[in-house]
């Protein structure tokens, strides 16, 4: 028995949603090849809910692909634009007057090859040829302007000084975390230090580049640049000393001859490289500042550059490692003998400058004498260790800062350091200015006029070579010549003066002494930076 026959059943339909959610799938990620919803399948055969309402079968992250169509994200990102396109042209017109952007970018255009070509020259340059810079050719066949540092060996970049003075300051304070004596404050303390080293340097090579009447649109970013490659030989010194001392620091035979080869050689890469700016060549095809003018400024560039490549390098990079010498060197373990060693420099270098202002104001030659040069240094050496011995002493008797007590926080951790003892540095400071600042008055006064008695007939010598053989002959300082009576009454009637005249500058050297700096060492070597500028002024009364 059969059933009969009905008509056909309507087809299945599933329900769509009314309502479909439009909130974009952003970490869902398309759907592959091949499946239902890459080809737009459905039950039925038509596409999906979310394609349907995207408008567009292609964009299968919905409205989500028509965010920047969107008026309001317009909006945002107009606003975006706009206020980067704003603090552009603050920058370029606020720090621009400054600092030229444009010409900063020049120094920063490096590559690998650049980096690691350069960093083996100024290791390894005493085969290296040529050291001229190259040039571009201009449109009239004539030289035009530099080849950035990309391009040319010889040209002087910021990428390499910048990154080796920042790595001088890490492997600092990790040499020093090795030897478990790593302190937070030894960052800022090392820092410090290479700045100061590097604005001393470039304040005196503008100086000196001033009164040599030698100047360039470029040339204070090429000093710039010039006096950070010391920091390479200086890593390069704490890292090889450091192996094969077995972690013992740089001190003994290895750290010195290492420390050796490194300013000789970065010395020799600074009296080459420094030749463009300082000993320009003269060509009759063209003219204008960079040109020599004479044989005789032509000597005086050559000698103020020899200075500089060895006498001042020689100076700031043992500064820079004097902390590790320090430690391992006996001679370096006295504070003292680092103190008077940075006075004698220093002396020296001040009054080399005010022989070099002296001239310039007389418009007479910049030329050396080396006589008063060595009178100078004599008497750093001379007032240093007594100098350094009353701080000491004033240190001792009243301390900066109280030793902190020995209990314990509630924490358990040791107590903190004690602020500074107001009255204690009252005291310091008041004697410093009085007992002090007499003292160094007369010592100076006495010293002066007793050493020009002891030479009355010093000769002029402006050869360096020279001036050593004279001072090393027999008879070159008469000290039964010296009349004690006259040097006391030429140096009381100079006495307030000085004084007055040391009114402007010690009492603020005094305080930050005193407030900031909690070693003597350090007070030492800020007092000779100061002093770097009070010496060119007392080198000008020693003149008259």
């Amino acid at each position: 028995m059969q059933r009969g026959s009905y008509g056909a059943s309507p087809p299945l339909h599933h329900p769509v949603p009314q309502h479909v959610s439009t909130v974009p799938q952003l970490r869902s990620p398309p759907p592959p090849p091949g499946s239902a919803q890459s080809l737009g399948q459905s039950y039925g055969g038509s596409g999906t809910p979310y394609q349907q309402q995207g408008g567009n079968a292609g964009n299968v992250f919905g409205s989500y692909g028509q965010f920047m169509n969107d008026p309001t994200a317009q909006v945002a990102a107009q606003f975006g634009q706009t206020a980067f396109r704003h603090g552009q042209e603050y920058v370029e017109q606020n720090i621009g007057r400054y600092v030229n952007v444009s010409a900063l970018k020049h120094y920063f255009n490096v590559s690998n090859s650049y980096v690691v070509n350069k960093l083996f020259l100024v290791l390894f340059p005493w085969r290296h040829k040529p050291w001229s810079r190259k040039q571009a050719v201009g449109a009239n066949g004539q030289e035009g302007w530099y080849l950035p540092p990309r391009e040319d060996v010889n040209s002087p970049d910021m990428y390499i000084p910048v990154m080796a003075l920042v790595t001088y300051i890490l492997l600092s304070t990790l040499v020093a975390g090795l030897k478990g004596q790593f302190k937070p404050e030894l960052l800022g303390y090392t820092a410090t230090t290479g700045m100061v080293v590097v604005v001393v340097e470039i304040v005196a090579l503008k100086l000196g580049c001033y009164l040599l009447s030698i100047s360039s649109q470029s040339q204070l970013l090429d000093l710039i640049a010039y006096s950070g490659y010391k920091f390479v030989g200086i890593i390069a010194t704490i890292v090889v000393a450091e192996i094969l001392n077995g972690g013992k620091g740089t001190g003994g035979w290895v750290g010195w001859a290492v420390f050796l080869y490194t300013f000789l050689a970065n010395s020799l890469f600074l009296m080459r490289s420094l030749r463009y700016v300082l000993l320009p060549e003269t060509s009759g095809a063209t003219s204008g500042p960079m040109q020599t003018d004479s044989r005789a400024k032509r000597s005086q560039r050559t000698q103020f550059l020899f200075f500089y490549s060895y006498i001042v390098q020689l100076f700031f990079m043992w500064v820079l490692t004097r902390g590790t010498f320090k430690e391992q060197l006996t001679m370096a373990r006295n504070p003292i003998f680092s103190a008077t060693l940075q006075a004698a420099l220093l002396g020296a270098v001040s009054n080399i400058l005010a022989q070099l202002i002296g001239s310039y104001r007389k418009q007479a030659p910049l030329e050396v004498d080396w006589i008063p040069v060595f009178q100078f240094l004599l008497f750093s050496i001379i007032s240093t260790p007594p100098n350094f011995i009353w701080q000491d002493y004033l240190e001792s008797a009243f301390p900066a800062r109280l030793p902190a007590p020995h209990a314990k926080k509630s924490d358990g951790k040791p107590a903190g350091e004690q602020p500074l003892n107001l009255r204690n540095t009252i005291i310091k400071f008041a004697l410093d200015q009085t007992v002090g600042a007499v003292f160094n008055t007369l010592l100076f006064s006495v010293y002066i006029h007793s050493i020009h008695m002891a030479m009355p007939n010093a000769p002029r010598i402006t050869s360096f070579t020279k001036v050593t053989g004279y001072w090393m002959s027999p008879g070159v300082i008469d000290f039964s010549a010296v009349d004690m009576s006259v040097v006391l009454d030429a140096a009381l009637a100079e006495f307030w003066t000085i004084v007055l005249a040391g009114v402007k500058l010690w009492p603020a050297v005094s305080l930050v002494n005193y407030t900031l700096v909690k070693t003597v060492e350090g007070r030492s070597l800020v007092g000779c930076i100061a002093g770097l500028g009070w010496g060119v002024y007392m080198s000008m009364i020693a003149a008259r």
